[in-house]
């Protein structure tokens, strides 16, 4: 059985408390988590040098 709109899972501020600070970025937009890597130190230097 394919899950409808109404039966995904919303995740909440709450939940975002209990993830672990692990250098990644998460971000809950409209109830779905997404998540992204911290930038490279290579990335940060150049923007640093702009």
């Amino acid at each position: 059985m394919s899950q409808t709109i109404d039966e995904r899972i919303r995740w909440t501020s709450a939940d975002l408390e209990l993830l672990p600070d692990n250098g990644n970025c998460y971000e809950i937009i409209d109830g779905e988590l997404f998540v992204t890597r911290a930038p490279h130190w290579g990335h940060q230097k150049a923007t640093g040098n702009i």
